[in-house]
């Protein structure tokens, strides 16, 4: 799983170094931590969908699912496992 969560990571990262913020990691609560809005929220899912070739409906984009990066691959991981 780490070849989806790393990507994931460093994307993330990415656009927290923009804003000036901190580091992110596997288990950093980005919502909580308010590491994500609702503009980044969306390039986030498109990054997703892109990157990683899966299509994630709108009932599946909840906040439990962008609690951290790891629950982001978890999700990706298990997404990307579906049949088209």
């Amino acid at each position: 799983m780490k070849d989806i969560e790393q990507p994931i990571i460093e994307y993330i990262s990415a656009m927290v170094a923009e804003m000036g913020g901190l580091p992110v990691h596997r288990d950093t609560p980005l919502l909580e931590a308010g590491v994500l809005d609702s503009i980044s929220l969306v390039k986030l899912v498109q990054f997703l969908e892109e990157r990683f070739e899966i299509s994630i409906p709108d009932t599946d984009i909840r906040a439990e699912l962008f609690e951290s990066p790891a629950g982001i691959a978890a999700y990706v991981s298990q997404r990307a496992a579906q049949p088209a």
